[in-house]
């Protein structure tokens, strides 16, 4: 029996197509493995959909909006669906490192931890990786 907490995580979908694959990888891709993915689609003209039939994990869970929304409201809307005891979100254009969901559950057993968050790092059009974060980095806290 598994005793990790599930994580919901949730990806609003809108014309996504270009970078999808990557992301749904960087999902499977994940140590931690007890997760499941709300993918909205928030009424995608592009082959969003079709490549995320593509994947069979039954963790992967699909979802189409009635009408195109703002992220916001898709956002709500997908987390109707959720079922974990812990959020987190990804872009369809966005990747994570193979341990993210391992090393930021694990912040959570300081019962002072409501949310954490990491560094994001950016890709140029030169190939470099900027951090978001290079010098100041967010307040903690209270």
């Amino acid at each position: 029996m598994n005793n990790s907490p599930l994580v919901s995580i949730l990806m609003n979908c809108f014309n996504g197509s270009r970078y999808l694959k990557e992301s749904l990888q960087s999902v499977l891709d994940q140590s931690y493995q007890n997760w499941e993915l709300i993918f909205w689609d928030n009424c995608s003209s592009d082959k969003s959909s079709e490549i995320f039939h593509l994947y069979k994990d039954e963790r992967f869970k699909y979802f189409k909006s009635i009408k195109h929304t703002g992220l916001g409201e898709a956002r709500y809307q997908a987390l109707e669906k959720s079922c974990g005891e812990f959020i987190a979100f990804l872009d369809c254009d966005d990747i994570w490192f193979n341990s993210k969901l391992e090393k930021q559950i694990k912040k959570f057993d300081d019962d002072d931890v409501g949310i954490v968050i990491s560094n994001t790092l950016f890709f140029t059009d030169s190939g470099k990786k900027e951090p978001l974060y290079k010098k100041k980095y967010p307040k903690s806290g209270w």
